[in-house]
């Protein structure tokens, strides 16, 4: 029997975590909410299932549900279910504050019911290969810039940008940041827009975070120094060049790597299933997604003292 999964907040993101689930071999997609429920009726219409009016009346229907809902709903949603043992998958960043993840965390745990964020980037092929050809890095340089747009604004590019790398970082390397150096500008939300901060771990490395919702075009790559060669990704292609030094002229050479594209959202949603039924083990932990949004708000707040 397929599993009974249902979307609350079915705004541009939301629709495609609703055809994802719909899509799996596994789960069946029974309805989706939103707070317009003339937006959740025309979704439910596209893809065949109910249009829940609120939350309560999913009860009993479903046996998980994604919450993507603005940030500021997350916490409301993701507790009315994990109170009622229906296990979630919630967008990033977990809730408005950490104090609020970490009650979701609590929640989850007293009532044992599976509880995961969508920090979707560790799905991304790229950062496995990052993580898989970490060994000896001695600098790494991550660019992750945008356009400006309408969605997602509601919150600091910090929160909506710089927290899918803060996670990938503690990650890939499994250190905490021990200190931090940040610049940021508001230049069109009162919040800020753009951001570069400079990271230092616990085991003394150095890691270059440049955040943008204002630039020209979309940027996506990472820049990994080692002792003798530079991996250079660009994140969105997933096409990579590295560059290993050579003891004779002339003293380098240009190796070419493709990584096969893949669905990291499909990826995301079938690795939840996966854990609904038993066949694997969660990848991402209400907790660590509470640690990425705690070092964001050291971040804010050092801001705002500085008046940025």
């Amino acid at each position: 029997m397929k599993l009974r999964g249902a979307v609350v907040g079915v705004g541009y993101l939301g629709q495609f975590h609703a055809q994802k689930i719909k899509a799996h071999a596994e789960a069946r997609l029974v309805g989706v909410c939103d707070y317009s429920f003339e937006q959740a009726q025309k979704v439910a219409s596209e893809l065949g299932v109910q249009a829940f009016a609120k939350k309560e009346d999913m009860i009993g229907h479903v046996d998980f549900v994604h919450v993507v809902t603005s940030t500021q709903a997350h916490y409301e949603v993701a507790e009315f279910f994990l109170k009622n043992k229906v296990p979630v998958l919630v967008e990033k960043p977990i809730a408005a504050t950490s104090e609020q993840g970490h009650r979701l965390c609590e929640i989850a745990e007293s009532n044992r019911t599976l509880f995961t964020v969508g920090h979707i980037e560790r799905f991304n092929p790229a950062f496995e290969y990052l993580k898989k050809n970490k060994q000896g890095a001695t600098y790494l340089e991550i660019n992750r810039l945008a356009p400006f747009r309408i969605r997602g604004a509601d919150v600091s590019v910090l929160h909506d940008l710089t927290i899918h790398d803060l996670d990938l970082v503690q990650w890939i390397f499994e250190e905490p940041v021990v200190d931090f150096e940040i610049q940021g500008s508001c230049l069109i939300q009162p919040t800020t827009d753009d951001v570069s901060v400079r990271l230092k771990l616990k085991s003394g490395l150095q890691i270059t975070i440049n955040n943008s919702r204002v630039t020209p075009q979309i940027i996506r790559n990472y820049r990994l120094v080692k002792k003798d060669e530079v991996i250079y990704m660009n994140t969105a292609t997933q096409e990579a060049e590295t560059l290993k030094v050579l003891v004779v002229e002339p003293f380098h050479e240009i190796i070419k790597t493709h990584i096969p594209k893949q669905d990291a959202l499909a990826l995301e949603v079938n690795h939840f299933i996966q854990c609904l039924l038993g066949k694997a083990t969660l990848a991402i932990t209400g907790l660590e997604a509470t640690r990425a949004l705690e070092l964001v708000e050291k971040m804010v707040q050092r801001l705002s003292i500085r008046g940025a």
